[in-house]
Order: C-alpha cells, then structure tokens, then sequence
C-alpha cells in the first residue's frame, strides 16, 4: 500500500500542467472519438480501449496532483494480476503490458508538449516512473499470491480428505498429518453445469477459480472434489450465523456459477456425522443426477424436492409395473401429454385446454381415452396416484413430453 509520502508531495510546475492540460485535451477528443488534439500524431492503439483511456485518464489525474496511485486506485491492477495468475499467464508478460503503459504515456506527454515545453517532460517522467514503480510492487505482489495460493499443499490435502470421508474410511491420522480440522458434521453438495471444458488450459483455470470460491473463511474448511463435470463439497456445520446449512449450500452454488459463468444445478444432503458421509454422498449425488435427467430448473435440490422420483426411479416391481402402465398411450404421444398437463394443472381441463390449444371438449374425450386405454381413470383417486406416479417414474428414467 502508498505511504503517505508516496501519495502527496509539492504542486507540479507550471510547465507540467500546461503538458497535461494539453494530454486531457487529447484524451478527451479520443474519448469522443475524434482525432487527438495535436492532429498530426496519430493515437497508440492501446487508447482507443474505453478501459485503458480510463487509466491513462487517472494517471495523468494523479501526475497532476504529484503523488501516487491510491490502494483503491490500484483495485483493477490487483485484479488483473490475479486473474492472469489463474489463467496461467507469465508474470513476465504481465509486467511486460504494464511497462508499455508508462511507455505509451511518455508518449503522449511528448506529443502534448509540442516542443516549447519539453522542459516539463523531466517532471513527468519521474511521475510516470513513481506510478511505474507502484503497479510494479502491486503486479508482482498480487500475482506471487496468488499462484501461492493456486499452487499449495493444502487443497491437494483438502481433497484427499473428502475423498477418504465419502470413501468411509477414517480420514483423523491424514487430518492430523496435514494440520487440518475436521468438523463432527458435514453436509454433502454435488453441482454441475455446463459442459465439460475441453481445451485442458481453460479447464485448469475453471477448476482452480472454483477451489478458490468454494475456500470459506474459519474452521473447520471445507473439503472439496473439484473434477471437469462435477464438483462434490462437504460443508462443515458450524453453530452460529453460519448453521443454516441450506442458505450455505445456495450461496456455495449461486457463486460457483458466477465463477464459471453458466447456470449450476446442485442437489446437496443434510447434516451427517462423519461415518455416515458415505451414504450422504451417494445420496446427493444420486439426487443430482435424477434433477439433470428430469430437466429440473438450475437450484439447489434436497430429498423433499425430489422424493417421489427419487422413490420411483429404484428398480423393484412395483417400478416396473408403474412404468407398464403407460405402454397402451405409447401409440399415442397426444395422450401422454394430454394426461402430463392435466395432472400438473390441478385437474382443471380449462387450464390444461388453454396450455395445449385444444378446446376443453377434446381434453375430455381425450382423458376418456386414457381411462379406456390404460385401464386407470385419470379422475379418479386411484387412477390418478396411479398414472401420476407413472409419469414421475418416466421422468427419473430421463422421459420428457413430446409437445
């Protein structure tokens, strides 16, 4: 961070404001896209980009007022540096791009000062080797962090850890081995979304910003399996704010699919202690897998969201019969859907009209059909926990309607 020395000094000359007055002038006309204020001297390349005029815009601000760039200020050079660490860029061509910033505006500086104040110039460059020095020591430093951060020992030893917990094997000698708690409860979160990322750079880069979301602050960690379709994480239970193991799930979720950019479907499990995670994790994963097959919206899903497929989809007889239920409609793709609609639409054949385009009449015969069909009525209790646990039964299998 500046220290106060860095941040103020004396008034600059009046040679070096007569330059930058020139420089916003230039700045200004590039901003309105119209040629620089000097005409003859065509813009560097890097200007005509909104974010860099921005920047050059605050280093000529901060060359004005002699002192150096604030912590704030500074925001979006820590950010950058970090960023080209995940994506695995060199730290030499990340110096490399800035060293071209002080280049480019000693550049423009000379073009401002239009020869009669040059005198100036020997001011500016030693503003403009100040701030080089500066986003330097932040580059460098942010970046170096980063990759420590990327390249530890601890997440390797996170993972090994919730693979032995969900393995069901005694994970305390390799915990007290790596210097990590363990908690007495976790929960299990399973998410996906996306497709799987197939150049191997970009996956790494992906991977490692989902690590990175999913480290919480305190003790104990969480654990987690970060792989290119899945991601599995045992979320500690703690007492206090951060007990409701739920709304933890959803915001893990909600902010891994900010970092890799896409929707994210999760399903997750309750509280367990940990010789029971085995089970949790079959669990949640299962779940997860069941909301992907039946098409379920992008959400954080728990066993009561899903129960009756989840049920459904085991494979005994009665499964089998439920599925057998529905063959004399297969002909008939409009009756399947017919039936679909009306049952998730409360019955109402106004509705159910309205949705399928059709007049109540038809949806009528059509339930009429069914009833001789499949031998179960669609208005009856018991044709319809019947036919409606049918249809769940389809859909855990991956079925989806034709319309």
């Amino acid at each position: 961070m500046p220290s106060d020395d860095e941040l103020r000094r004396g008034a600059p000359s009046a040679a070096v404001l007569a330059i930058l007055d020139r420089l916003d002038a230039r700045f200004d006309a590039l901003g309105r896209d119209q040629p620089a204020a000097s005409g003859s001297i065509r813009p560097n390349p890097e200007l005509l980009q909104r974010s860099t005029l921005r920047f050059f815009r605050l280093a000529a601000r901060v060359i004005r007022e002699n002192r150096t760039f604030t912590a704030d200020e500074l925001r979006p050079v820590r950010e950058g540096a970090v960023q080209a660490a995940v994506d695995g860029a060199s730290l030499s061509a990340v110096l490399h791009s800035w060293y071209r910033f002080g280049r480019v505006l000693l550049d423009e500086c000379r073009a401002a000062a239009a020869g009669e104040r040059a005198a100036g110039l020997v001011e500016i460059a030693d503003g403009v080797l100040r701030l080089q020095e500066v986003v330097t020591r932040t580059v460098v430093d942010s970046y170096e962090c980063e990759r420590v951060a990327l390249e530890g020992d601890e997440q390797p030893s996170r993972e090994l850890l919730a693979r032995l917990l969900l393995a069901g094997q005694d994970a305390d000698p390799t915990a007290r081995w790596c210097g990590i708690d363990l908690a007495d409860e976790y929960s299990v979160l399973a998410l996906a979304g996306g497709d799987a990322e197939p150049d191997a750079r970009a996956r790494r880069t992906r991977e490692a910003r989902t690590v990175r979301v999913l480290e919480t602050v305190g003790t104990p960690p969480t654990l987690a399996i970060v792989e290119p379709d899945s991601t599995t994480v045992l979320v500690p239970s703690r007492p206090g704010p951060d007990g409701d193991w739920f709304r933890v799930a959803v915001e893990l979720t909600g902010a891994v699919g900010e970092v890799v950019g896409v929707a994210v479907t999760a399903a997750v499990s309750g509280p367990v202690k940990r010789r029971e995670l085995a089970g949790a994790g079959v669990l949640a994963r299962e779940l997860l897998e069941l909301a992907r097959r039946m098409g379920k919206e992008p959400a954080v899903y728990q066993l009561k969201d899903l129960a009756l497929p989840f049920q459904l989809s085991r494979a005994t007889a009665g499964q089998q019969y439920l599925g057998d239920c529905l063959l004399p409609l297969d002909p008939y793709p409009e009756l399947v859907d017919t039936l679909d609609v009306y049952l998730h639409h409360d019955l109402d054949h106004g509705r159910t009209a309205r949705v399928l385009g059709i007049h109540p009449n038809t949806v009528s015969n059509r339930l009429g059909r069914i009833r001789d069909l499949a031998g179960l009525d669609p208005n009856g209790y018991a044709g319809i926990m019947a036919l409606g646990s049918a249809l769940d039964a389809r859909r855990a299998g991956g079925w989806t309607p034709s319309r």
